[in-house]
């Protein structure tokens, strides 16, 4: 369909909402308008129709930001995203929804709000009986344009995106402060820019005068960020069509069924078999692993003895350089280690370390050279901290 809605929610239901119908094939407004607050969005229902609904909100009601995270083993560290943010957020971050976006090289962009605030705006549509399938920061919107900054005014704010996913919305009387913040250090920054407006240091680009909804619905079909992901994940819907076979289905159902009864005898002797094999692999253990003879879980079993016969070997030695280290840990408490690898065959401990500067590093070498022989690897700094590589001995 050629013709979509969008909204423009505000932080809570007591602000007003925009709205505006556009077609894509016709590349015009059908109508537009503002609600007085969001207890009016139930008169769009008949407007949104089967129409495709997308949602704008406010960037200031969450925070849009990045952080250094390298792409090789990404999997893993996003389990921890949440932790690596808890500075910089003013709430709980069991209380916060994350959205990951794309990366600038090690830098991948994340959106944090708090989960009440997704349920204000979620409880808004649910009752005026809209449903919809995006949900886009504001400031994520605005079209680049090959700049590197997107600037709009919305009223007594700015609507300001500072990158390919990240963004705020600013309040007009803290634009000179806020502006000596974000800009670079050196060298002067480009902006599309889709109002009036005079920024300080800033190379503004103007862009065809339009209605502010208007450059907003263009750019949120190519916005980098959904926050609609994890556990609010639109349903699937079903449509009118599939429910109409749904009595030809039971029946297909049902004869499935009766397919699979037919082949019980054979399922039956198949688990016969399987218990039969169980009781003789149950035996061989016992056997193998005299006077443990009650069996619970064979496959766990057999793992964990395998475990405590790999540790006969060098695991003492292990733990010995293990305790070796915790007074070198206690004496530099900033110095985290990243990853831990002990080589049995040659007694030593490989591991890479965290810190905020090179001194820790070097107070840290300089403890465990007392007690181990040491090889230190290349020292790497990045955002606010640096890493380096170790090899310990005993001595």
């Amino acid at each position: 369909m050629s013709e979509r809605l969008f909204i423009r929610l505000g932080r809570t239901a007591e602000q007003a909402c925009s709205w505006l119908v556009w077609s894509e094939q016709e590349q015009e407004i059908i109508a537009s308008g503002e609600l007085a607050n969001a207890q009016g969005l139930s008169t769009l229902t008949e407007r949104a129709g089967n129409r495709p609904v997308d949602v704008l909100v406010p960037a200031a009601a969450m925070t849009l930001t990045s952080v250094h995270l390298p792409e090789k083993g990404q999997r893993q560290a996003l389990k921890a995203l949440p932790f690596m943010l808890e500075e910089a957020l003013a709430e709980d971050v069991d209380a916060m929804h994350f959205t990951v976006g794309p990366r600038d090289g090690d830098a991948l962009s994340v959106v944090a709000v708090a989960h009440e605030q997704m349920q204000v705006w979620l409880s808004c549509l649910t009752e005026a009986g809209l449903k919809v399938k995006r949900i886009v920061p504001d400031c994520l919107a605005l079209p680049l344009q090959e700049c590197q900054w997107a600037a709009m005014r919305m009223g007594n704010e700015l609507l300001l995106r500072t990158g390919l996913a990240t963004g705020q919305s600013l309040p007009l009387p803290w634009l000179p402060i806020a502006l000596q913040q974000l800009k670079p250090v050196q060298g002067e920054v480009s902006a599309a820019s889709y109002t009036d407006m005079q920024l300080e240091g800033v190379e503004l680009k103007p862009q065809p005068l339009e209605l502010p909804m208007l450059v907003l619905a263009r750019g949120i079909l190519h916005a980098p960020i959904n926050l609609l992901n994890g556990i609010y994940t639109p349903k699937r819907e079903y449509s009118k069509q599939l429910v109409m076979w749904k009595s030809a289905a039971i029946v297909i159902a049902i004869a499935c069924v009766l397919a699979l009864v037919n082949k019980g005898l054979n399922i039956h002797q198949i688990n016969a078999q399987v218990a039969e094999l169980k009781a003789q692999s149950e035996s061989i253990y016992q056997q193998v692993v005299p006077g443990n003879s009650r069996i619970v879980n064979l496959r766990s079993q057999m793992d964990s003895q395998l475990r405590a016969l790999q540790g006969q070997g060098s695991g003492a030695e292990f733990f010995t350089m293990l305790e070796g280290l915790q007074d070198a840990f206690k004496q530099v408490p900033e110095l985290k280690p990243n990853s831990l690898r002990f080589e049995s065959a040659r007694n030593e401990i490989r591991m890479q370390v965290t810190a905020k500067d090179y001194a820790q590093i070097e107070k840290f070498k300089d403890i465990v050279g007392r007690r181990f022989q040491m090889e230190g690897g290349t020292m790497n700094s990045g955002e606010n901290q640096v890493t380096s590589t170790l090899t310990l001995r005993s001595k």
